[in-house]
């Protein structure tokens, strides 16, 4: 099955800005990372991803697969 790849833009909370200025993180990076981690995208140094998905470990796959299904998210329906 092809990869395909597709563009998002969408407003981000001042919020959200101020915790990632507070951390000195990229929002783009926190997104990336949590998107990996829910999805397992694994970025092996053997042969590195260029999109720069890659996830933070186990645990954090975990908890966001948590966080997913406990939204409910995998049960809404358009």
């Amino acid at each position: 099955m092809p990869r395909k790849n597709r563009r998002l833009t969408i407003e981000l909370p001042p919020e959200f800005i101020a915790l990632c200025e507070q951390d000195k993180i990229a929002p783009e990076v926190v997104l990336r990372g949590f998107i990996a981690d829910l999805c397992s995208i694994m970025s092996w140094q053997s042969n590195p991803r260029t999109d720069g998905y890659s996830s933070n470990g186990s645990d954090e796959r975990t908890y966001a697969r948590a966080y997913y299904e406990r939204v409910g998210y995998p049960w809404w329906h358009d």
